[in-house]
Parts: C-alpha cells; structure tokens; sequence
C-alpha cells in the first residue's frame, strides 16, 4: 500500500459492495441536520448484518460516506470492516499542523476490537503508509456518548518501520491503543455546533 495508490484511490471499487456489513451505520458519530446518532449506538434505520430499512430514501450524508474498503482496491475481502473490525476512512484531521501531508488514513478500531492491532496485516499496511510518508491514525472508540480518539501513528513507529523491526512495530501500536483509550475523552453533544 503506498501512498501515490492511496491518491488515486478517489473512485469506488467497481463489483465491491457493502453486502451484510452495517460497520458504519453503528460507529459513527453522525452529527447532521437530517441524521443524528451517537458513535457506536446502532442507527435506528438499520438492522445489523441486514441494512438500512431506509436505504434508498436515506440522509445525504449517508449517501455521500464510503468506508476505505470501499475505495481501496488494494485491500482484500478480508478487510471488510465487520470481517477485520476496522473501519478505514480518509483522515485530514488531527494531523501535526508541520506534518508535510494533510492527507492520510485512519484505521478505526472497532468496540471489543482493540486487539486488531495484532493482526499482521493492518500492521504492514500501516508501516507501509508511514514509510511511504502518509499520515496515519488510529482511531480509539470512547466511552458510550464519548468522542474517541485518534492517535497519530508516524512519529511513534518510524524508526520501527525504518528498521523493519515488526516487534517494536506492534508494541508502539500497542502503546497507541492504551494512550487512546486512556485519554480524556470529550462528550459529545449532537445538538452544538461545532
């Protein structure tokens, strides 16, 4: 995975579908005018494994969203989010302001997924992003009612990734994974505006 495919990765895969998985319909936070839901509270439109009861009359903003699985042409079947228990999704946000790249990927771990970070593919393809110098985060769910949050992954692993060393790789995950999920989180208030 590098990052000049990851540029070009603008398109939905054709033939790539959703299929039973409602990944999204249940971890994100949605904060629109026409859709209001909390992260990791299932949509009230979908049934999960099934789909939106909704779908063809559904918000804009869920016409618009597409998980990284769905643009990436890259990544197998495998990484489907309700197989993996990642939802990949384009990160601009929470990147250091002196990062040279503003564009880059956030790989969200799933509630009771957290140990996916053991998984030898979500590691290569994260030491392959930072190597290939596109900023990468991964995304801690929070709290019910709690924004999660996102740890930003390149200075952390660099220097396990330019060492190819994989057991320093997985123990800065790791260490990312317990800073996430020990970290203030904020509370979320569908009605402010932001």
């Amino acid at each position: 995975m590098t990052g000049e495919q990851l540029s070009v990765a603008r398109k939905l895969v054709p033939g790539r579908e959703c299929g039973a998985c409602t990944v999204c319909c249940k971890v994100l936070a949605i904060k629109a005018p026409e859709l209001k839901k909390l992260p990791e509270v299932l949509c009230t439109h979908c049934t999960a494994g099934v789909g939106c009861a909704i779908y063809n009359a559904r918000p804009q903003v869920c016409r618009d969203w597409h998980c990284g699985w769905r643009y990436l042409a890259f990544l197998g079947d495998e990484w489907r989010p309700d197989r993996s228990g990642i939802l990949i999704e384009a990160a601009t946000a929470d990147i250091p302001q002196e990062f040279p790249r503003r564009d880059g990927l956030k790989f969200v771990l799933r509630t009771g997924a957290l140990n996916a970070v053991l998984w030898p593919a979500l590691q290569s393809a994260i030491a392959s992003l930072v190597d290939d110098g596109v900023p990468v985060l991964l995304g801690i769910p929070g709290p019910h009612g709690y924004e999660g949050r996102n740890v930003f992954l390149n200075y952390a692993i660099a220097g396990a990734v330019a060492a190819r060393n994989c057991r320093a790789i997985v123990e800065q995950l790791v260490i990312a994974v317990e800073a996430g999920v020990r970290a203030e989180h904020r509370k979320i208030d569908l009605n402010a505006d932001d």
